[in-house]
Parts: C-alpha cells; structure tokens; sequence
C-alpha cells in the first residue's frame, strides 16, 4: 500500500508539468481522490503553486484563458477548481477534518499594512480565524480551505510576471472563477452553504465553527480591499485589478441587501459580520486610492466602484432601481454608517475636478455620473440632515459648498476659453485657404494645428456638458448665478483668502488661488497645506502620463535615500542650493509642523522640456560644444520649470 501510495504521489507531481493544461487537470482530477491524507497534505502547497504561479513557474494562465480561443483548457480547468464537486473542493474537504493538516502562507504575501501590524505582534480583525501566527518565522499557519483562498485571492494582486489581462474581461477564466465561488459562497436570497471550519485559537481549537462562506468573504476583504500602502510601501491598481474589484462589490450589495426568502442562524450571522468588515474595508480602500487620482490609470475604475458602493439599491436582487422618496428609509442606516463615503470622497473628487482638466471629454463623462448620482434629492436631503448631525466627523460638503463653488468657477473658466478657441478655430478654418505654405506653416508652430470640422462639434458638445454640470451643481448647492466666476474677475471684491471648514482645516478661497498664481499672497503661505502631494498633481495633457508615473516612483526611491541631503538643500541659503530648491517639494498635513522632503522629477516629463532638451542636444552636437555646458543648460531649464510647477502645486 506505502509503495501504490508512492508511485500515485509521483505521478501527481510529474502531471504538475504536463501539457495539454486539459489532460493535466483530468489526471490530477483523478489522482487526487485517491492519496492518502498524508500525503495530500504534502501535495497540496506544490499543486497551488503550480496552478497560480506562486512557485515561479508559468501557472495555469488563468488571467489569460478565454472561453472564445481555448474553449477546451477554459471547461477543464473550471471543473477542476469549481466550488460544488470540483476535485479540488474534495480534496480541500478531505483534509479540512485533520487537525494536522495546516498550511503556512508567507507574511510577504499579504498586504503592507497588515504584514506590518502582524509583525509588530496585534492580531488585525480578518486573522482571527486562523490557526497560528508565528511572529518569528513570518507564516500565518492555516486550514486547506484557508490556504486556497489566500492563493486565489493573491493571484489578482499580484500576477505571474508578464501575464497580461486581454481587454474582454466577461469570458476570461480567472474572472469566471471569481463569480462562480461568489455566487456559490454568497447567494443571494438564499442560505449559505453548509461548510463550515473550526475556530482556532492559538494552537487549539474550539468547540464553535465558522462559515466556509464567512471565511472566504474576508479573505477577499483583507487581499483585495486592504490593498492600501505605509509610510515604505506605494500600491497602485491596475484597471483589470479594479474591475474585479468592483465585481465583489456588487455582488456583496447582492448577498447583503436582497431579502433571504429563506434565513437560518448561520446565515443570519455571516450576513451581519460580512456586512460590518465589508463596509470598513470597502471605505478605507476607496478613501486611500482616492489620494492616488492623479497618477494612476485606473481611476475610472476607481470611480465607478465608488459609485457602485454608495448605490446598494441598485443591486438588490428582487427590486433594483433607483433612490426614491418611498424606499430611502429603509437605506438610510447605510448612508449614515457610510457617511464619509458619501460627504468626504465626493468632497475630494469635486475638489480633483475643479483642478483637473475638465474640458476632456472623460473627465466630463465622469463629473456627469457623479452628479448624477447625487442630485437625487431624496440623497441630498439624508446627507444634509446628517451633516448637520455630525458636524465634527464628515467634510461638509453640501452645508458650506466651499468644492462646488470652486468648482463651478472651474467650469466658468474652462468653457469661457473652449468658446474662444472654438470660434478662433472656425475663424482659422476661413483664413487658412487663402494663406500659402509659408504663412501655413508659421501659424502650425506658433499656434498649432488648425481644428477640424469633427473637433470642433466635439468641443461643442462638451461645452454643452459642462453648462449642464454647472446648472447641476448650481441646484444641488443653492449657489446664486451672480457669484459665479466673480472670484475670477480683476476686479473681484476684497474677501477672505482662505478660511477654515469644520474639520478646522484651512483652504484657499478661487480669490486666494489666484492671488497665490500671481505672486500676490505670500504672508503665511508656508501654513497653507496642500490636500495633497504637490507631486500627486491631475496629469494634464502636456505631459508624457507614462513618465509622470515613473518618475514619481523613481522619486519616492531617491528620495528615501537621499532624505539627508535634502534637508541639508532646503534648509540652506548658498546660492547653489537655491538653485536646487524648486526640484524639491515638501509634504505634510495639517498636523505636521515639518513635512517630508520630496524629490520633484515630474518637470522631466512635460513635451515642452522633452522637446527643448532634444532640440539643444541636437545642436549642440552639431555645433561642437562641451557636453558638460548642455547638462548645465538642461538643469536651468529643469529649475525653471519646476519652479513655475511648485508655485501652481501649492494651489492645489
């Protein structure tokens, strides 16, 4: 029997490597139901990581088979890992019972902030369920289903080098496996399945279960949504990682908000503790990706979780629609649990588009859907009352206006200057068939191209988008027409330059904005904050977005090791030194007295700076002079420009 058991063992790890992907999944399938406990308990670290690559090997392409182009691998593969009868689910349910067989995940797989309070010896909320924490070895020790669901959930964070998402995410096989174990483990409507594992502490057990359901729910809680950086550690989503992201999100509406026709005690349970860590963890993650706007690429994504999250009506299964002056007492208890994502975020994103560049198209489709979506009055009405209620816990965002306000002098200003660039577009359009090549081409590389037809009937329509905002934004805050763009105008009237909201923060008023544009406002302006990273500025469409981000990474590393140095260039007076101190940023909240010191390399990626440096080493080449004057050159220019960056930065 130990030689039958050793040759199957052997076999098992020699399909590990064989090809087709559907033979291998049929011959382990078979392989499986037959070890011995023993040694399905040393198979099973070697099978995970063969399937999601966490051994360094290709893995089973999950993010990359489609239905469509591998139709035959996609059904074997999804048999083998579905929930409800696959091979895999029996051999994990095999090995459940055995309290031996536990599993050890590496502290370095999980995300910065919890591998930090693990290691600083607390124990965060999701990890209770666990068998051990060795704080020593850096392993988190847990069951067979644990250990599957932490490697299934850490395949979306962080994906086999070069794997790469196709752009049709609905047939692909990683996102299929997603919504079959959600619709397994979280039905909505109906009870939970009936799995359950034991509740550890230390190294015992207790006579109490949790519910296999519960288990997975905050093991995508803690991988997905806790993907939140530290003070060492930057994350940034991609918009595949997102979309999945959102995927849980409404699916979670589902579970938790459609009506269980049918609800016994554990589903009951699992329903009111998935619903608490969902929402705390859903908050955080959105609150610190939020920050990270400007510079990452996924941010549509990002919005359009957000606005899923604060729209649970919409996914109840029974009854989904809209927020109605009939149904809003019953979502009030979630609107008011979730106020700040209601108050704060949708206070930083007017704030984000008031400083982006509004007249892009997407911009203004995405400033559209969130108007939208809170210029329901039943929602104004709710959020009102309840900032009134908490004056002190939320950003006032509809009871002082100070976003919108600024924002629709944003929007002023921007369409004031799309309808002169229209109507100086269609006069060029007149002029350019009587110019000859010469006078063409002058006004090429003075002004531009010239518009098109089709460009400009797209600045229109975006001109009429915008004036549709302004009349939103106008009604939902009860802002005057007169008062727009005043703070514009030369001669607007003497008022304050900032003031402070609730939350005794202080912000620049659009006056004090442009006074601190002109120059004009220089007492005090060391204690104006900016919300955020000077760095961290909307990318604007004379900048390479590619190398915008990559410098900023490459930022954050020098910065760290050079941090000394820094100090040393900030706080001296030598005229060197002054040279250097526009390349060089400082960053703090309103709490710090000091802040930190950031390398500022983003001038590098403005088209202008690429442009005029290529052009001066090109001539300079050509002339015959010393590389050493053309390096010196560049950094002026470097400085110079970043000078004017910092001072725009400090308005932000």
């Amino acid at each position: 029997n130990e030689y039958k058991s050793y040759l199957r063992m052997e076999r098992a790890v020699a399909a590990l490597s064989q090809e087709p992907l559907s033979l291998r999944c049929q011959v382990l399938g078979d392989l499986l139901g037959t070890l011995p406990i023993r040694q399905l308990h040393l198979f099973l670290p070697q099978l995970l990581g063969n399937v999601f690559a966490f051994d360094n090997s290709p893995g089973w392409r999950l993010s990359t088979i489609h239905a469509s182009f591998q139709p035959t691998d996609f059904n074997a593969i999804r048999s083998f890992l579905k929930p409800n009868g696959g091979p895999l689910f029996k051999a994990l349910q095999c090995l459940e019972p055995d309290p031996s067989s536990h599993f050890l995940f590496p502290f370095t797989a999980l995300p910065p902030t919890s591998m930090q309070t693990l290691c600083d010896r607390a124990l965060p909320a999701p990890y209770r369920f666990f068998v051990n924490v060795d704080v020593e070895n850096k392993e988190l020790s847990m069951t067979a289903h644990q250990y599957y669901f932490m490697y299934f959930a850490y395949y979306l964070v962080r994906p086999p080098s070069g794997a790469q998402w196709p752009a049709d995410l609905s047939d692909v096989l990683y996102t299929q496996l997603v919504d079959d174990y959600l619709k397994y483990f979280l039905p909505p409507g109906n009870c939970i399945p009936g799995s359950f594992i034991s509740h550890p502490t230390g190294n015992k057990f207790m006579s109490t279960s949790v519910p296999l359901s519960q288990v997975f729910a905050e093991v995508l809680f803690e991988m997905w949504l806790n993907q939140r950086g530290n003070e060492s550690t930057q994350i940034s989503l991609s918009i595949d990682q997102v979309r999945i992201m959102r995927m849980l999100v409404k699916h979670t509406h589902r579970f938790i908000y459609t009506p269980h026709l049918v609800k016994d005690r554990a589903t009951e349970e699992a329903i009111n503790s998935i619903s608490v860590s969902f929402q705390t963890n859903t908050v955080y993650f959105l609150s610190y990706h939020f920050t990270k706007w400007p510079l990452i690429s996924s941010f549509r994504g990002l919005m359009e979780t957000w606005l899923s999250y604060v729209q649970p009506w919409r996914y109840t299964a029974i009854t989904p629609g809209a927020l109605t002056e009939n149904n809003i007492t019953e979502w009030h208890p979630f609107i008011r649990d979730n106020l700040p994502a209601y108050c704060d975020l949708f206070d930083r994103c007017l704030r984000r588009m008031s400083h982006s560049l509004t007249c892009s198209g997407k911009n203004v489709t995405l400033l559209s859907r969130v108007l939208k979506v809170f210029s329901s009055p039943p929602l104004m009405r709710v959020i009102r009352d309840l900032e009134y209620g908490n004056p002190h816990s939320v950003t006032p965002v509809f009871t002082e206006a100070l976003a919108a306000q600024e924002l629709l002098d944003k929007l002023y200003a921007e369409i004031r200057h799309m309808e002169q660039q229209i109507s100086k577009s269609e006069n060029g359009m007149s002029n350019n068939n009587n110019n000859n090549t010469f006078s063409n081409l002058f006004n090429w590389l003075s002004e531009g191209l010239t518009t098109s037809p089709d460009q400009i009937d797209a600045q229109q329509k975006i001109v009429e988008m915008l004036r549709l905002s302004m009349g939103q934004i106008q009604s939902m805050f009860s802002i005057s027409p007169s008062t727009i763009g005043v703070s514009l105008s030369p001669a607007a009237p003497n008022g304050p330059d900032y003031v402070y909201d609730a939350l005794n923060r202080r912000r620049l008023t659009p006056q004090g904005r442009q006074k601190m544009i002109a120059g004009v406002l220089q007492k005090d302006i060391k204690d104006i904050v900016p919300e955020c990273s000077p760095a961290l500025m909307p990318i604007c469409s004379y900048e390479n977005p590619l190398l915008v981000r990559g410098l900023h990474k490459l930022s954050l590393i020098l910065s760290e090791k050079i941090s000394k140095q820094l100090q040393v260039v900030h706080k001296s007076q030598a005229p060197l030194y002054s040279m250097l101190k526009p390349l060089i940023v400082q960053v703090k909240s309103n709490s710090e007295e000091e802040g930190a010191l950031l390398l500022n390399l983003r001038p590098v990626a403005s088209y202008r700076f690429l442009l005029y440096t290529s052009l001066t080493l090109v001539t300079s080449y050509l002339s015959g002079l010393n590389p050493v004057l053309i390096l010196v050159y560049v950094g002026l220019v470097l400085a110079a420009i970043a000078c004017g960056s910092n001072i725009l930065s400090t308005t932000s």
